[in-house]
């Protein structure tokens, strides 16, 4: 049986015999839009075998990428030959070579991403920005502002990143600064987006936090579960910052700042929705979430917030919603104000409720 590495090693050679395609068994989880893909071929001497190593490479050249984006690749594993080595049956190694239907922006060297986050679903939503595209790719939990010290909404732009970052406390300036390592509230690694608030995205120290159902916890800053931020840290490193070679962070324990570059920054979107429309496997759903921040009983959101992303739940912004992300909608307009109305009136924040499952009981009732 040949070792993991021989695996990955053969692997990276045999990127294969790139065509590109348009699969059918591969699509984006949000537009249902069929991606460009690269067919990858390994050779293993077994099936388990293949899907690790596809795995690990995938992870290893686009850090960020989730759990379910691995299942939907190893789905298409399909056998090309089953060969044998060896000159007798006592003696032989079967050895198995097997395709992958893989996203070609998955496999690009040089990447971009949009980072958006939902203020009161206390949720960050990661796409790959790739040609015309906007391909989802994973959702994160995060804690974001109290009441009192809020995260603000607009759009940004990445421009700073540090390593092992040292944390003063704004509440208590008389003590003395937190210095680097897995004790600081920052955690190990910081992108910053808002020059005129100095709030960002990192890590954290407590992050039981993460699990909790109200998340409005910080100073304003957007917590991160650490393998997530380790995970954007890595991605970063290797696939976005091209302009230098920052290689040596991924294994450094140095306090360390760096500036990007214009042509290696990225977008971050901070929005403030009290609902959510959206899709998974088991088709398009709606959230409700809490007024955090109070803002349905006032017009002013203050010189901070960009009001535009401020978007509050009603029946004309669901319905809005809806028709924008659920391109594929099966249920006539008339059927789908009525389950709007319904989950106005009668849902529960943080539950999440399916269209079909709602049409369902509304035609019955």
């Amino acid at each position: 049986m040949k070792k993991y590495t021989e695996i990955k090693v053969l692997l990276s050679f045999v990127l294969l015999f790139s065509f590109a395609v348009y699969s059918q068994e591969i699509k984006d989880p949000i537009t249902l839009k069929p991606l460009e893909c690269d067919t990858l071929m390994v050779e293993t001497s077994s099936v388990s075998e293949a899907d690790y190593s596809i795995k690990e490479h995938l992870q290893d050249h686009f850090a960020i990428i989730s759990d379910e984006w691995i299942g939907k690749i190893t789905a298409t594993a399909t056998p090309v030959t089953k060969a044998s080595e060896g000159d007798t049956s006592e003696t032989r190694d079967e050895i198995y070579k097997i395709t992958y239907r893989v996203p070609k922006s998955f496999l690009v060297d040089t990447m971009k991403i949009l980072w958006e986050l939902n203020i009161p679903e206390f949720r960050s939503y990661i796409y790959q920005l790739h040609q015309d595209d906007t391909i989802f790719i994973d959702i994160w939990n995060n804690v974001v502002g109290t009441a009192s010290d809020k995260t603000y909404t607009g759009n940004f732009s990445a421009y700073r990143i540090r390593n092992w970052p040292s944390w003063k406390d704004p509440d208590k300036p008389e003590k003395p600064v937190v210095p680097p390592g897995p004790k600081n509230p920052l955690g190990l690694f910081v992108v910053h987006f808002d020059k005129n608030s100095l709030r960002y995205f990192h890590g954290t120290n407590k992050e039981y936090l993460l699990q909790t159902k109200m998340r409005n916890l910080s100073h304003g800053c957007i917590r991160n579960e650490n393998d997530n931020i380790q995970k954007m840290k890595e991605f970063i490193i290797k696939r976005v910052i091209k302009s230098d070679d920052l290689h040596y962070w991924l294994s450094s324990t140095r306090s360390m700042t760096y500036d990007l570059k214009p042509q290696d920054q990225f977008p971050v979107r901070i929005i403030y929705r009290t609902f959510t429309v959206f899709r998974d496997d088991y088709g398009p759903y709606i959230e409700l979430y809490k007024d955090i921040y109070g803002y349905s009983r006032t017009s002013n959101y203050g010189k901070a917030n960009d009001p535009s992303l401020i978007i509050l739940t009603t029946k004309e912004n669901i319905l809005r919603e809806y028709k924008i992300k659920i391109r594929d909608n099966k249920i006539p307009e008339e059927r789908l104000e009525r389950i709007i109305d319904y989950i106005i009136k009668n849902g529960t924040e943080y539950e999440r409720y399916y269209f079909s499952d709602l049409d369902e009981k509304l035609r019955e009732d």
